[in-house]
């Protein structure tokens, strides 16, 4: 009964730690998209950048909510965005769209990746769910990108 129970909370530790993986990943998504709209003036890739911000900010939101209810904090998670989104946000800057584009499909499918990843290290049946939703939105935004940058 004992190894029932510790096995329970090694679980559900576990699965904390995937929300909390996964609330960093959009919060940077998040941070990304929208500051990435203030460097583009085409209209589509303003309105790609819109719908992969309302993405990240719909699965960031869901994710945060589940938080509270278990009492931990979150530990090591910096809301800074990470060296590939800056990198992607200097050529951004610069004009250099198609580099820019390839080097963020190359990050998205990373980011779709590691949310196909949580999917199948969840424990409970509701976050695995709601973590392939989550990896079907990026899935669908991803191609929608890959279409937009000719390898």
């Amino acid at each position: 009964m004992k190894s029932n129970v510790v096995q329970h909370q090694t679980d559900i530790r576990a699965d904390i730690s995937l929300i909390d993986e996964i609330i960093k990943l959009n919060q940077e998504g998040l941070t990304f998209y929208n500051q990435a709209m203030t460097y583009v003036e085409d209209y589509n890739l303003k309105r790609i950048f819109s719908t992969k911000a309302n993405i990240h900010q719909r699965m960031f939101t869901r994710f945060e909510q589940l938080r509270p209810l278990t009492g931990e904090p979150i530990h090591g998670l910096s809301h800074a965005i990470p060296v590939t989104y800056t990198q992607v946000t200097k050529l951004l800057q610069q004009c250099h769209m198609a580099q820019a584009m390839a080097a963020l499909v190359a990050i998205e499918q990373q980011v779709l990746i590691q949310m196909k990843q949580a999917v199948r290290q969840a424990h409970q049946p509701q976050l695995a769910n709601q973590l392939a939703e989550g990896a079907a939105w990026l899935q669908i935004s991803c191609d929608g990108m890959s279409s937009l940058n000719p390898s």
